[in-house]
């Protein structure tokens, strides 16, 4: 297939290094510098240009284009390339908007073929997720709200800590599909001895994710006060979420002009005007009280040194935003709970939409060290009414989900596949491709 990316920021890499394995990649940008590291590091043709500009459109052969990905860090470029993809009769077009003003005027991007998404709308999801589950390091929702993926961590003086996988009992429709130890993430066998300290993946059923907890030795505890530093749209967009729930927020923000302005627009909310990397704004926000801290501003390194002194003066649990991925394996050894990439959330919600060769990229996970895809049985589905011992999946991949209808099923070998069933499988990178191969 022929993308066309709009925009080589963080999104736009993250996309194009991913597709052009087997994809034939054009990306538009008009960042002198982004272009030449997307020349040095890309499988790519680069153009320079603006996004929104007929003539470099043309150029980039916009007509020839499978699918177009406007990505760019402005919604207006992003707008406009789309609509005017749409009218050159482009199929799949997905444009990244931003700024939430922009969806009070449905009419200008409610084109059928033309799919929004929302970066604040998706983190403020994910941390709603997160807060509803607080035992789970990480939640992702697959197979539209059936099924529910679940990073559990295995902490000292748990009641499954040192046993093997065989010789525990997860409840009904619940399935441990992989373990990261050490920051390396393999799919276990039933031999697997869990150690303190290792983070299970889990796939399941929602409803009943609380016999988890009974499970891990984990006790949910209610969440009354959330401190939010950073008001920029992303924390503005979590704080409306929080309130919804009943949660008490407040936000602490540097900026005086932004701070008047989320007091303005959201009168139930206190707002600090402050620097969250200091301990005595912190203090006078109620981190000491807090049940969880969200760092949500533009600093990796500002979010993870606010989380530790909340977390130092009491708070309960702290996430933070981060956009370097040579930082996930820090904030996770350092103290910080959770940790959410804007950038990772963003690409993993459009890789989710393209269904290439029929599947569907959930999820990448932990920065591309594993992958969740989702396939539907069809009548030319290779695998269909095969036993899935006979099917050839690689040792590196495991079908953990089956949904059938409103049935799930956790497959065994002498699972057969019928028409209709939807398959969540995880996946290492080396195997998605065979991975693919087989359900294509």
């Amino acid at each position: 297939m022929r993308i066309v990316i709009i925009g080589s920021g963080e999104v736009g890499t993250f996309l194009a290094s991913n597709l052009s394995d087997e994809h034939d990649i054009v990306i538009i940008e008009k960042d002198k510098h982004r272009i030449e590291y997307a020349k040095e590091h890309l499988d790519a043709l680069v153009i320079h240009g603006e996004g929104d500009n007929p003539n470099v459109l043309k150029q980039a052969e916009i007509e020839k284009a499978d699918i177009m990905l406007a990505v760019s860090g402005n919604d207006r470029t992003n707008i406009l390339a789309s609509i005017i993809s749409h009218t050159i009769g482009i199929e799949k077009i997905i444009a990244r908007i931003r700024d939430p003003d922009y969806f009070e005027y449905p009419q200008a991007i409610q084109i059928p073929q033309i799919t929004v998404v929302n970066s604040g709308m998706l983190v403020a999801e994910k941390i709603a997720n997160l807060i509803s589950t607080p035992f789970a390091w990480k939640t992702e929702t697959l197979a539209s709200g059936k099924i529910q993926m679940l990073k559990l961590r295995i902490e000292d003086n748990s009641p499954i800590e040192g046993k093997k996988l065989s010789e525990m009992d997860p409840p009904q429709a619940w399935i441990f599909v992989a373990i990261s130890r050490n920051g390396e993430i393999s799919i276990p066998t039933g031999d697997t001895r869990l150690k303190k300290g290792d983070y299970v993946f889990a796939l399941g059923i929602p409803s009943i994710s609380d016999k988890l907890e009974a499970l891990l030795g984990v006790k949910r505890e209610k969440v009354d006060l959330a401190i939010i530093s950073g008001g920029g749209r992303v924390g503005r967009r979590v704080a409306k979420t929080l309130l919804e729930s009943d949660i008490e927020v407040r936000v602490i923000e540097n900026d005086h002009e932004r701070a008047e302005i989320i007091a303005e627009e959201l009168p139930d909310v206190m707002v600090f005007d402050g620097d969250a990397t200091n301990k005595e704004i912190l203090k006078e926000a109620g981190a000491a009280s807090a049940d969880y801290y969200i760092a949500l501003t533009g600093n990796d390194e500002k979010n993870i040194l606010s989380a530790l002194l909340a977390k130092n003066l009491g708070t309960k649990r702290s996430t933070v935003l981060y956009t370097k991925p040579d930082y996930i394996d820090l904030i996770e050894s350092i103290g910080v709970d959770r940790a959410i990439s804007v950038r990772l959330s963003t690409a993993n919600e459009i890789l989710s939409m393209l269904h290439l060769k029929g599947v569907a990229h959930i999820a990448l996970i932990e920065e591309g060290k594993a992958e969740i895809l989702e396939f539907m049985i069809h009548e030319k589905t290779k695998i269909l009414g095969i036993p899935l011992h006979k099917a050839g999946f690689p040792k590196d991949s495991i079908v953990g989900i089956v949904v059938r209808g409103n049935e799930i099923i956790i497959p065994k070998g002498s699972y057969v596949s019928e028409i209709g069933d939807r398959l969540i499988i995880f996946s290492l990178p080396g195997a998605v491709k065979t991975v693919e191969n087989i359900l294509s």
